[in-house]
């Protein structure tokens, strides 16, 4: 079934379509606008609906026809069918020329609606409607509860949303203990499970509403702890698509329980990073969840991040590497000051700091360089769990 939108200033016009489009059953009309919108009102109307089919009201056809230019540029390859009272000579050889080819005039019939619905069915089959979406979606997961992944999924964001023609959105989906509104002084009633709530009636008046503007990053909390409530993986996706068609790029952070909705998000990312520390506890349950990424054919998408990197490691990061069979794509310095100085001030970390440089690193990577992030299949064979370090004792961690 095609999507479709009506945009008209006639409303009694507009009803009466609507009534035709629920007779046929060949249409699914989405949204309704009363009035033509300008640019920027115009091009959040159609990212949040995403239609393959507008109904443009030719009541005042100079108008009209800029609003049919501006659905060209967002969505190309979108079908606009022109709806009037009357049907002029003139005014259609007009349409024609600019390239509407379809024409409803009133009072609408079921018949010659049909037939127009069959012919934009056979033209968006050879040309489909196109609108620009982000694949920049960017799945933090922790090895372990403490590794630091909110402080490297936060940091991170910001520092994409400081780059140039890249507008951010930072989700936080650790629902047992989700500390991003904390980290950030955020006090919104609004949180991932409002926007999970309205998922499928997400538009462009309701979006803001649910988002926190950061300077230039926008976040969605994960807010109140709340056992009785619940995500879906479908609500998910659905809050997941509809974000793409507005940001450049998406950091999300998980609670690494590989909940359902997690496993739903991973599958929707272009990099899952796992994020481990330099001990053993850490890395054991970090290759756990690695197999289990591998098995869910996801593996090619992994890149590790080791958090709290020390000069003179116990555990080196090639043996990190040997362990866990996927290279380590980046390092980050263990800077408690920073952090601790950061969360005080509901700020990021200083960009100036070493910690904060490595942040800038991995933002730019994954913008400009992001086949750096791809790993390498290991040539050396998985270490057993006691062969990182033959003396440590387990019975020691206990």
């Amino acid at each position: 079934m095609l999507r479709a939108v009506i945009v008209s200033p006639d409303t009694e016009l507009a009803t009466r379509l609507e009534e035709v489009v629920a007779r046929t059953g060949r249409i699914g009309l989405v949204k309704s606008t009363d009035r033509y919108l300008v640019s920027h009102e115009l091009e959040r109307f159609l990212r949040a609906n995403a239609p393959q089919v507008v109904f443009l009201g030719i009541q005042h056809l100079s108008r009209a026809l800029e609003t049919y230019h501006a659905i060209e540029q967002v969505i190309p390859g979108a079908q606009v069918v022109a709806i009037d009272r009357s049907c002029e000579p003139a005014v259609l050889l007009d349409l024609m020329h600019i390239g509407i080819r379809e024409f409803l005039a009133y009072p609408f019939d079921v018949t010659s609606f049909s037939a127009a619905m069959g012919r934009l069915e056979e033209t968006l089959e050879k040309r489909p409607a196109r609108i620009d979406i982000c694949d920049n979606v960017f799945s933090f997961l922790p090895s372990k509860a403490g590794a630091g992944t909110s402080t490297i999924a936060l940091n991170t964001a910001v520092a994409l949303s400081h780059m140039p023609d890249t507008k951010t959105l930072l989700v936080d989906l650790d629902l047992n203990s989700g500390l991003l509104g904390f980290m950030l002084r955020l006090d919104s009633s609004y949180t991932i499970y409002e926007a999970a709530e309205h998922a499928i009636k997400l538009d462009e008046h309701l979006w803001p509403q649910l988002v926190n503007s950061v300077r230039s990053l926008d976040v969605l909390p994960a807010g109140r702890l709340d056992p009785q409530s619940r995500v879906d993986p479908v609500q998910i996706r659905q809050l997941i698509n509809f974000a793409r068609r507005f940001y450049k790029a998406i950091c999300i952070d998980l609670s690494g329980n590989m909940e359902k909705y997690s496993l739903e998000v991973m599958h929707e990312s272009k990099r899952i990073f796992v994020v481990v520390t330099p001990e053993i506890p850490t890395l054991h349950l970090a290759r756990q969840k690695l197999r289990l990424i591998q098995d869910l054919d996801l593996g090619s998408r992994v890149s590790v991040l080791l958090n709290r990197a020390q000069k003179r490691p116990m555990i080196t990061t090639s043996q990190i590497e040997d362990l866990l069979g996927v290279p380590v794509c980046q390092g980050f310095p263990n800077d408690y000051r920073g952090v601790h100085d950061a969360v005080t001030l509901g700020r990021e970390v200083a960009a100036t700091s070493e910690l904060g440089k490595g942040f800038v690193q991995l933002a730019k990577t994954l913008m400009e360089q992001p086949q750096a992030l791809h790993p390498k299949a290991s040539k050396r064979r998985f270490l057993e769990f006691f062969s990182i370090l033959p003396r440590y004792s387990w019975s020691a961690e206990k």
